[in-house]
């Protein structure tokens, strides 16, 4: 679930990217993309914490709390959009620079769970599995995901 709010992420940071740019040119962006942008960022913060839930990560939960005051600018910029206020530029700016940060620090940590263990690592494990009669090689066969 983690790995797939990724994806919500980058296609809401794309959006996001479009509107921002639209707003700098002195184009309105519309209330569509705005909607669309809430809904593939909320649905990003709502899969990764799906995914959270299911396994105990301390750093993926400072990135979704990072992801939670995105959101909280993200709902200023929408509430001033509903009430057709121009945006300050300055919260643009921190939105979207805060938004990145937290995207390239989930895709990095997600890179970092998610690599497969070398082979040689499974070979070291399996034998180390036999040889072990406390069983604690079990444990550590599993944390390479067997």
């Amino acid at each position: 679930m983690a790995a797939v709010s990724l994806f919500a992420f980058i296609f809401a940071a794309l959006i996001g990217l479009t509107m921002a740019w639209m707003h700098f040119k002195g184009k309105k962006s519309g209330m569509a993309l705005g909607l669309a942008h809430g809904v593939f960022a909320l649905s990003g913060i709502a899969l990764l914490a799906t995914g959270l839930v299911m396994r105990e990560a301390s750093v993926a939960w400072w990135i979704l709390g990072s992801f939670g005051l995105v959101a909280a600018g993200g709902a200023y910029l929408f509430s001033r959009q509903v009430r057709d206020e121009p945006w300050p530029g300055l919260v643009i700016i921190a939105h979207g620079g805060l938004a990145l940060v937290t995207i390239v620090v989930l895709a990095v940590w997600l890179g970092k769970r998610e690599t497969p263990p070398d082979e040689a690592d499974l070979e070291t494990a399996q034998a180390t599995e036999w040889a072990s009669p406390d069983g604690s090689a079990l444990a550590m066969g599993a944390s390479l995901g067997r």
